[in-house]
């Protein structure tokens, strides 16, 4: 029964775009059968190609605006470049501002400092991470403590660090991932956990755009400024990401035991996976349809309307012949 339940259905599948059709044309066809008998064949036509326009110009607003439906390609981040070595010079040009992990602060003594400071601050991150945490790295860093931010883009060229909190972490680390799996950049068994992900950096795009370093730091009016600022801002500049990676070590699991938490091998070098966003076309292709169905709406509109005006014009100058 299940063996012939599957062919059945792979049956309908392979004619799924016949009986769509079909189905397509028979509710069409019968609306218009009934529009023509009360109307005529031809004004009947007119009146049924306007609705279905009419109806498909408004659905085609609302894929465009929310960029659902008939859309065209996604968002996505392309690579550039993958650097081994900061010792050997990046291609990418803007990537070259972005400072060495050598050059930029030890997160540890960065997120002590900044404790030290501002005990109120160590009490929250106890409570929430626990008295055993320790910043391995400066996204832990300024993930504890958001504060720090704004301190340490100051010293990144331009560059700016996203917290674990950012969404947008999450996708370039997984661009990253692909990059690092494809190319093989630890041996031919390469897998995510080869390494360790240390931190990620953005530079460019829109600067209004950016999230809140602080929570609550912007009022309604600026959030509102920079949403109006971010839409009449036609050209996107372009968004680079760099993400830091380190290779990790290997442990040595019992049989029957947990492996315990990815660690950096200190003694292997920082690699720099540096990526470019591609902001895609998922809008264009149903703005194209909206203003194509927008443009023949308009024509069949217009036809009924001239034809309108035609029969107006013959009754209002029509005079009854005499018996």
């Amino acid at each position: 029964m299940h063996m012939q339940w599957l062919e059945s259905l792979g049956r309908i599948q392979s004619k799924l775009p016949l009986v769509v059709m079909v189905a397509a044309g028979v509710l069409i066809g019968s609306v218009y059968l009934l529009v023509a008998s009360n109307t005529g064949a031809r004004n009947g036509l007119l009146i049924v190609l306007a609705c279905l326009t009419g109806w498909t110009f408004c659905m085609g607003g609302i894929w465009w605006i929310y960029g659902i439906g008939l859309r065209g390609k996604d968002p996505s981040w392309i690579m550039k470049e993958v650097n081994f070595s900061r010792d050997d010079q990046l291609e990418t040009g803007v990537a070259r501002t972005l400072p060495r992990s050598e050059d930029l602060p030890v997160p540890e003594e960065f997120l002590t400092s900044y404790l030290e400071e501002n005990p109120d601050v160590a009490k929250e991150i106890a409570k929430t991470e626990g008295n055993d945490f320790v910043a391995t790295t400066l996204t832990k860093a300024v993930t504890a403590a958001p504060e720090l931010k704004q301190t340490l883009d100051e010293e990144l060229g331009g560059w700016r660090i996203l917290p674990e909190s950012d969404a947008r972490r999450g996708e370039a680390v997984a661009a990253a991932d692909s990059t690092l799996t494809t190319q093989k950049a630890f041996g031919e068994n390469t897998t995510s956990a080869s390494y360790v992900v240390k931190d990620v950096f953005f530079f460019g795009g829109k600067a209004d755009a950016e999230p809140e370093t602080v929570k609550g730091e912007r009022g309604l009016l600026d959030k509102a400024w920079r949403r109006i600022k971010t839409i009449f801002e036609p050209k996107n500049p372009p968004l680079y990401a760099a993400i830091t990676v380190q290779k990790a070590v290997i442990p040595v699991v019992a049989p029957g035991e947990a492996p315990p938490p990815a660690q950096i091998d200190e003694s292997a070098q920082t690699v720099t996976v540096i990526l470019e966003r591609n902001l895609g076309s998922r809008r264009v292709v149903p703005a194209l349809f909206t203003l194509a169905n927008g443009a023949l709406f308009a024509i069949f509109a217009w036809s009924l309307h001239t034809r309108d005006k035609k029969a107006m014009a013959r009754r209002a100058n029509w005079v009854p012949e005499k018996a």
